[in-house]
């Protein structure tokens, strides 16, 4: 049984197909209306759905910002039509997908229940590591990474080196002097920008959505940088 919110401006959630088709799984679904009464980790949400019916880009922005500062619980954006670089922001800002509205509501429903066991699956796997500090030295060693400041680059596990760009180096350096840390949204930017607190979350999640495909390398099973929920930001080195 999952818990899963669903971000809407309709009053009646009971009016959509997918939604009977996730409670006929026995999904419990919530209703999030307003942002001021947001407690995703209270609540135990497993999963996020925005319905995105207006192509209110500002306020889906927003909404995955302000969930991202709560949780890393899976979210996805539900649109009937969003372009590509719409798409893209909002993955940079933290949504694990975009799903096209049209999409069948009982295909849709398979499609969330899949990927939730498989990141229940993966979330029992890293308690389990924690449990036994033995496990977690392969998986340390497997994602050393070494700092070469001379041309803001890192190395890593000995054999890799990967070019970063001044700012990507500042962030990684930043993470990597606060080893088993979380650094919040603010304290990065305050040590890796300078000038106005402009646009300060999506330049934070902009930069580790970089740094995670440069250093990741398309590796899923591998996590460099790893999100603290309702904390932020801490490299797992």
């Amino acid at each position: 049984m999952y818990n899963i919110g669903v971000i809407s401006s309709n009053r009646e959630l009971a009016d959509n197909t997918y939604i009977e088709a996730l409670k006929e799984t026995k999904c419990i679904v919530h209703h999030l209306k307003d942002q001021q009464t947001w407690n995703i980790t209270e609540d135990g949400l497993d999963a996020l759905i925005i319905e995105d019916e207006e192509n209110q880009m500002s306020i889906i922005c927003e909404s995955i910002i302000k969930i991202r500062e709560q949780s890393s619980a899976l979210l996805w954006v539900l649109s009937k039509d969003t372009d590509k670089s719409t798409r893209i922001v909002y993955m940079k800002l933290g949504a694990d997908g975009i799903i096209n509205a049209s999409i069948d509501s009982d295909e849709l429903s398979l499609f969330i229940q899949g990927n939730l066991k498989r990141y229940s699956e993966k979330q029992q796997n890293t308690l389990k590591s924690h449990e036994h500090p033995a496990l977690q030295e392969p998986v340390l060693a497997k994602n050393k990474i070494k700092l070469i400041p001379s041309n803001f680059s890192v190395l890593l596990n000995g054999n890799r080196e990967v070019s970063l760009t001044k700012l990507e180096f500042r962030t990684i350096e930043l993470l990597s002097q606060h080893a088993g840390e979380a650094l919040a949204y603010e304290e990065i930017y305050k040590n890796v920008w300078s000038g106005e607190d402009e646009d300060k979350q999506y330049r934070v999640a902009n930069i580790i959505y970089h740094l995670r495909r440069k250093l990741d390398g398309g590796n899923t099973t591998r996590e460099y940088i790893k999100t603290v929920r309702s904390k932020g930001y801490m490299l797992n080195n």
